[in-house]
Order: C-alpha cells, then structure tokens, then sequence
C-alpha cells in the first residue's frame, strides 16, 4: 500500500472546481484577446511561444492528413483548433466543462467543428487511440505521483508520441513558490507542481518511452519545459 499523501479523487475535483470556476475567467483572458496586466501577457506571450514549437514538432513526425490527435486538457481549444485547421482529426478533451464549451464554441466560429470531437473528462481516464497524444500546460499542476498516473494513461494511448509541458524542479523556483514570490498575489494560479529529473525519466522509462525533444520555455512569468517523448 503507497504511503503518499497523494489523493487523486480530491485533487481532480480541486483541479475541476478551479477552472470552472476563477481559473476559467483567468484563462479564458489569457487565451483569448482581452487587455492583460503585464504578467498575466508574458504568460500568454510564452504559451504562444510554446505551441508553436509544439505544433513544429507534431508536424515533424509526419503523420498523414487525417491523422488522429488527442489534446488532453485542451482549455478554450487554441491548440485544437490550430491542429483541425491543418488537417488533423482532434479529440479535445478537458476536466472543466467550461473550457469544453468555450473550445466548441470558438472552433464552431472557425468552421472546424466537424474536425473535432469534444469530451468532459480527465486526463487519467479518457480512453482511446491516437497517432499522437499532446498535453500542455496541464501536468504542471500535478504531484510526482499524480503525474505518474496522468502519463501513464497518456501514453498509453499514442500510437507514436507525447508531446507534453511539465515543471522541472528548480531550488530556486522551489523557494520562491514557497514564500509565495514567483507571481503576484493578484495573479497567482493553481499552485505549480514541480518535476525532479529522476521522477520524470522513471515516468518515461516505466511507460516505454524515450525523449525525442526538450526545450525549456521561459518569457517574463512563463516558465515550462517542452518535451516530445516517443515510443522506443
């Protein structure tokens, strides 16, 4: 029997409970074209950053148009959107039943509804089979050990890769997350869950999988780490 702490019921409905709720107002801003604080526009700046290179990678692997991809955690659906856009068929999956909607409604707008098919759930437990599997910013908000469960599931379902966002563990980061210094407290989020680097190659070993890519990610207050993991 674990001995951890870890609860993953109640830090679902923790997570499911934020972004319907304060986290969706938040995000929903940031993804979208509203006027931002200063902080609040590096973020969206670096998300930007991030899913371009993101979807450079996804394009690398060569999958055939109409290939299937599964966006885990999609938020307001920027990025599945993006891949129906060009050709892919999408699952867009998110625990906040807000976000769904809000990501159905925009791809609706876009004309790529029909591309794309939509489903409350969490990321632990959607189900399925796909030619790549991408998930952003959304692991960095879980533990070791939820991570552990979370990328199991997701790499379970890939056919090839996981292109993924997490935190890494960061002494100073760590300090600074911990008096409450690494965003202003008007501009705080769900707290950040950092990786160490043996807890993240135990994931990718233990799943059968090996890294592709890395690259970290830092503008202003973004900060994340961008990996491609592929079957061996």
């Amino acid at each position: 029997m674990s001995s951890s702490s870890f609860n993953a019921e109640e830090h679902k409905n923790m997570l499911r409970s934020y972004f319907n709720g304060q986290g969706f107002q938040r995000w929903a801003s940031i993804y979208g074209d509203d006027k931002l604080s200063t902080v609040r526009n590096t973020v969206r700046q670096g998300h930007a950053v991030m899913m371009d290179r993101a979807f450079d990678w996804l394009q690398q692997l060569g999958l055939p148009k109409g290939a299937t991809v599964l966006d885990a955690g999609c938020g307001t659906g920027l990025f599945s959107i993006r891949l129906a856009k060009a050709g892919y068929k999408v699952k867009s999956v998110d625990i906040a039943s807000q976000m769904v909607e809000k990501a159905k409604a925009d791809a609706t707008k876009e004309g790529v509804a029909g591309n794309i098919e939509f489903e409350v759930n969490t990321i632990e437990s959607v189900k399925g089979s796909f030619d790549a599997v991408v998930c952003f910013d959304v692991l960095i908000h879980y533990p070791a050990e939820g991570f552990r469960q979370a990328f199991a599931n997701l790499s379970s379902l890939t056919k090839g890769s996981v292109i993924f966002t997490y935190a890494p563990y960061n002494n100073i980061l760590a300090f600074q997350h911990w008096i409450g210094g690494y965003f202003p407290k008007k501009e705080r989020r769900t707290t950040i869950q950092m990786i160490r680097d043996e807890e993240m190659q135990k994931a990718i070993v233990e799943n059968g999988m090996r890294v592709k890519n890395s690259e970290k990610i830092s503008f202003g207050f973004y900060h994340t780490m961008l990996m491609n993991t592929s079957r061996k």
